[in-house]
């Protein structure tokens, strides 16, 4: 019998996507299934429950993919008596995974997944999210041909899930066991107590060990609580979410309570392939990066930059907010031409952040240039084109541009922390030039250590070619395929059904 596993998630690509959740979700299903194959051992089943959000349907109507209805409508049971209409649809995944969709138009047909236009949070996505818990436990036996062996939860969206399988589901699925996978511990699912009653919580959940927080509810504390595992998506991390520093007030909690496995992400290397990617001016590879320099020229072009000989080209493809650390890049714009380099940014967030990069690039517009927004096609040009991609986060869970960017042939400049520590080895720039390291980095996460790591980066950059494309090659040669991942997860999974 093969190993039947259920994921659940508010966002998965090519479904839908607000963030780096969704690219890891997305990419985990075929990642299982080739990691049980090439292992030789059981066979595996993936099933993956999203809701069916107005972002899922705009992407069904644009695609050729068919979607079937499986006949299943109900009355999803929540607290206080009350329940919520749902029907269930089908679709196929890319690993041929079934994908499960929660049909609530009254909960998730809505322009953002989490927020409005106003970026305002939705007032019920407690509701909304224990609805996807709910009705996914109330379905999968049916829909997966008997109870799942594992229920892989991600993030505060779904923590509800563990929770729901041993206060509610346990009879019918005794033999279930959950993983709940931290992505970022800044999102917790804080909700006020009253809701606990429709959200047809227990006694039990209102334990200080358990989901109550100063009197709240926090849905990411309950659903580790509950977990019969809990990982995060890099080792550094694992370890930092148990210090005050990283742990978000959680770190005491999670010292006495929960052990944490730290399991780094992956990326599709097919789909981010600079021998392949159709999205670029030129194609190459790591045994012949020389279009990587058309790319360079085209992104120079693109952007309005006269580049010098001897400049660089610096790129930043990021969320603009708090914790990835832009205030710092921000800091140093007004720098940038004694560096010798020059900027490309491209991003949207902060409403502050964006109003102080425009006044930057319209106060040195000679030396960076800004696009407000996401443009996926565009991340990538830039991504290819950058000689450098800057990653100053104060905190980074995991993080996957810098994977995206050694793979593209850019040598990131990030802040030692989370997975960005894990990934980007700096072991000096002597042993970089010679292929021992794929970056560099700096551990305080001020303006004056981005501009330390920086500038030894220009510096090489400027006065050893050889050694920058040597550290170049050996970037774009690390394996940060989802392999190593797959096994690691189905190790996890195993280890808790034998616990």
């Amino acid at each position: 019998m093969p190993l039947k596993i259920a994921l659940i998630a508010s966002e998965a690509v090519p479904w839908c996507k607000s963030g780096g959740l969704a690219d890891v979700v997305g990419a985990l299903p075929r990642a299982l299934i080739e990691a049980a194959a090439e292992g030789g051992g059981d066979a595996v089943q993936v099933a993956l429950f999203l809701p069916l959000h107005r972002q899922v349907r705009e992407h069904l109507g644009r695609s050729e993919r068919s979607v079937e209805d499986t006949g299943i409508a109900l009355r999803v049971p929540m607290g206080l008596g009350c329940s919520e209409p749902v029907r269930i649809f089908r679709a196929t995944g890319d690993a041929g995974e079934s994908v499960f969709l929660i049909d609530a138009p009254h909960r998730f047909d809505r322009e953002g997944l989490y927020n409005d236009a106003e970026n305002r949070s939705f007032g019920d996505n407690g509701e909304r999210f224990a609805l996807l818990c709910r009705a996914a436990l109330e379905v999968m036996p049916h829909l997966m041909g008997g109870a799942p062996d594992i229920i892989h939860a991600h993030d505060w969206q779904a923590a509800l899930a563990p929770v729901y399988l041993e206060h509610r589901y346990r009879r019918s699925m005794p033999h279930t066991r959950s993983l709940l996978t931290i992505h970022n511990l800044a999102y917790q699912g804080l909700l006020p107590a009253s809701a606990g009653g429709y959200l047809d919580l227990d006694d039990d959940f209102f334990r200080m060990e358990r989901g109550e927080y100063y009197g709240n509810i926090n849905l990411l504390k309950g659903g580790m609580a509950y977990a019969d595992a809990v990982t995060t998506v890099s080792p550094s991390y694992a370890d930092e979410v148990r210090t005050p520093r990283f742990g978000c007030e959680l770190d005491g909690f999670i010292r006495a309570h929960v052990p944490v496995h730290g399991i780094l992400n992956g990326i599709d290397v097919e789909s981010w392939d600079p021998s392949a990617d159709p999205a670029l001016a030129a194609r190459y590879d790591a045994d012949d990066i020389r279009g990587k320099a058309t790319c360079r020229a085209a992104l120079a072009e693109a952007a309005g930059l006269q580049l010098q000989p001897g400049e660089a080209l610096l790129g930043v493809v990021s969320r603009l907010a708090g914790q990835k650390g832009l205030d710092l890049v921000a800091d140093l714009v007004p720098e940038l031409s004694g560096l010798g380099a020059r900027l490309v940014l491209l991003g949207d967030g902060d409403p502050a952040l964006e109003d102080r990069f425009r006044w930057l690039s319209n106060t040195f517009s000679q030396h960076l240039t800004i696009r407000l927004g996401f443009d996926p096609a565009l991340a990538r040009r830039l991504i290819a084109g950058s000689d450098m991609l800057l990653l100053p986060s104060r905190f980074e869970p995991c993080g996957l541009t810098q994977l995206y960017a050694m793979r593209y042939g850019t040598v990131p400049v990030v802040h030692a922390v989370g997975g960005l520590r894990d990934t980007v080895i700096d072991p000096g720039d002597a042993a970089l030039a010679r292929g021992e390291g794929t970056g560099f980095r700096f551990e305080h996460p001020t303006v004056d250590g981005l501009r330390w790591a920086l500038r030894r980066a220009l510096r090489m950059h400027r006065e050893d070619p050889a050694g920058w494309r040597t550290l170049i090659r050996t970037g774009m040669t690390q394996d940060f395929s989802w392999a190593r991942s797959a096994r690691a997860y189905l190790d996890l999974y195993r280890r808790a059904l034998a616990a």
